[in-house]
């Protein structure tokens, strides 16, 4: 009876050492721009999401993609956002050189150019001065 109580304890150790990382719920992806700036009390920088989430969804991606609900989308990264949590992004972001340090470096300061919708056409290039 004693080797029944031992072997009970030791199966009871081994399974309660074993646990699940459940989701972090709330950690949820997001959309955070590649240069790491943020829109919170910046007015251009959410016109400027707004405009990257218009653009996609006149590409026809579907709202859900461009939500970042159904994982990473292609045209989203195209205008200058990656998607992660939010402890992901701040974690890279921290590990990006500072302002002054960003002149040594070969990261963009600035987000890129938000491309046009192909059905937009481009007139021809200016020709070069002499």
């Amino acid at each position: 009876m004693h080797i029944d109580r031992v072997l009970f304890f030791a199966i009871a150790l081994l399974l309660s050492s074993c646990t699940v990382n459940p989701p972090v719920a709330n950690d949820p992806p997001i959309w955070g721009r590649i240069d790491c700036q943020r829109g919170e009390g910046n007015p251009a920088i959410v016109a400027e999401f707004d405009q990257a989430k218009a653009l996609c969804l006149s590409r026809g991606e579907s709202a859900a993609a461009v939500a970042g609900t159904a994982g990473p989308n292609a045209c989203m990264s195209e205008q200058g956002y990656v998607l992660r949590t939010r402890s992901e992004h701040k974690a890279a972001c921290a590990a990006m050189p500072t302002p002054k340090n960003a002149a040594n470096s070969q990261v963009p300061s600035q987000k890129p150019a938000i491309a046009q919708p192909a059905s937009v056409p481009v007139g021809p290039a200016a020709p070069a001065k002499q």
